[in-house]
């Protein structure tokens, strides 16, 4: 687990009625170098305090030399209400200093969603981006990583994890694996978040492979920018994982992903799991232009394939944002400015687009560049792009060398090891086409 170190940590008083729960966090204190006597209890009688204590804590002023802010969030341990009906928040919020966000409320009574039906069909059609259905489990909210262009990692106020893991992997995990026959990869992703920074004291994914080694044919996904894998070789069935890093260069690890690893650490750590049985795979996702990009870009690529042998490399360029929005979240000195001047021209017809900022025209350069470059080290990795536009693959299909309908990629509900696809009546195509048959 990271050596996080949380301003303040709290807990929701329903905790200390479960002894698995204590025992959970009281494992993940420990690794901290926290305790339980160091855990602030939130009650209905404490929240208006707590949520405005909360609200101004983070960020610090100041953080121990060579610490990533983000590592300093405040943690808040609950529980997941997994209830058939779920409790009323509105009246605890109505208690609360006006102003609160819903969200607080929701993340500290743990109204998580423990599953989330991801890139749907008739969604990326209106959308027109181009993914795989699938279904994405979760356990947490927020990030320690602090990644500037990420809405919870720059803004997020403090990280929610939830502690009732043996509940969640029987009442959601299990039935979810039932209920979609088709879906034979799920991603552990979490919202906003990461989540292998906090194994193996969590204990997350020892429970996912246990259930997941109870099916044929099925396989989860670890989606991560962390080097934390050490623990992985202990998993009994760490055969029924996959490990798929969002990689960049090492300007923006540095610079712009702070709290995570370094690019060529990244990886490493694929290396590592190779070695263990685990499939590698990796994302430039999100590949941001830095000002001297192709130089980075190149440099990592190089290095990254002499260490590491992946299943898939996958290319997408910062996109989910206006430029305005971008460039309050990243520094413009840190960004090629003929990029910079070219999504805000563009910016009028990009208004309200998900594949913004940047206009078509600067993203099929970039990929091309990138396919170029991972070429000329590996002629046999299977490339894709990651969520873009139809057009996009229509334009690219034959330098990425894949078919867009049928295509394999890092973190797909059909992507299972051994680069191929397991399709099946119920999932046929990706989301290029209309329909999933």
């Amino acid at each position: 687990m990271y050596k996080l170190a949380p301003l303040k940590v709290y807990m929701l008083d329903r905790v200390q009625d479960d002894p698995q729960c204590l025992k959970r966090m009281e494992r993940m204190l420990e690794a901290i170098g926290y305790n339980i006597g160091d855990v602030i209890c939130i009650d209905r009688s404490n929240l208006s305090e707590i949520v405005t204590e909360i609200k101004g804590l983070w960020p610090p002023d100041t953080v121990p030399e060579d610490m990533p802010v983000s590592y300093t969030k405040p943690l808040v341990f609950t529980r997941m209400d997994l209830s058939e009906k779920k409790q009323d928040l509105n009246s605890i919020h109505n208690e609360c200093p006006e102003g609160t966000p819903m969200s607080y409320i929701k993340n500290i009574f743990g109204h998580i969603n423990p599953i989330i039906n991801w890139h749907p069909h008739e969604l990326d059609q209106k959308l027109n981006q181009v993914c795989w259905p699938t279904y994405n489990f979760g356990t947490m909210q927020g990030c320690p990583h602090g990644c500037l262009y990420c809405g919870d990692g720059s803004g997020g106020k403090f990280i929610t994890i939830t502690l009732n893991l043996e509940e969640y992997k029987e009442k959601v995990i299990g039935p979810t694996i039932e209920k979609y026959p088709w879906n034979k990869c799920f991603r552990m992703i979490g919202w906003g978040a990461d989540l292998i920074p906090f194994e193996p004291e969590y204990g997350l994914f020892n429970l996912f492979t246990h259930k997941l080694a109870q099916y044929d044919n099925r396989y989860g996904h670890f989606h991560t920018a962390s080097t934390n894998v050490e623990w992985i070789a202990d998993l009994p069935h760490r055969d029924r994982l996959l490990g798929v890093w969002s990689t960049t260069c090492e300007s923006v690890s540095q610079n712009i992903e702070q709290g995570a690893g370094k690019a060529i650490e990244r990886f490493e750590a694929g290396r590592k799991c190779e070695d263990m049985g685990i499939p590698s795979r990796y994302k430039f996702k999100p590949m941001i232009p830095v000002s001297n990009w192709r130089e980075e870009y190149s440099s990592i690529i190089q290095r990254g394939l002499k260490i590491s042998k992946p299943e898939s490399i996958g290319f997408c360029v910062l996109m989910w944002m206006d430029i305005d929005t971008l460039l309050k979240r990243i520094d413009k000195k840190l960004l090629d400015p003929a990029y910079i001047e070219a999504a805000k021209e563009a910016s009028e017809d990009l208004k309200g687009v998900k594949i913004g900022p940047f206009p078509h025209k600067v993203r099929a350069e970039i990929y091309r560049f990138l396919i170029k470059e991972v070429r000329c080290w590996d002629k046999d990795t299977l490339l894709y792009i990651s969520t873009e536009s139809r057009e996009m693959w229509d334009e690219l299909k034959g330098e990425l060398g894949q078919d867009p309908r049928t295509y394999v990629c890092g973190c797909s509900s059909v992507a299972v090891p051994g680069k191929k696809v397991f399709l099946s009546p119920g999932m046929k195509y990706s989301t290029y086409c209309p329909e999933p048959v």
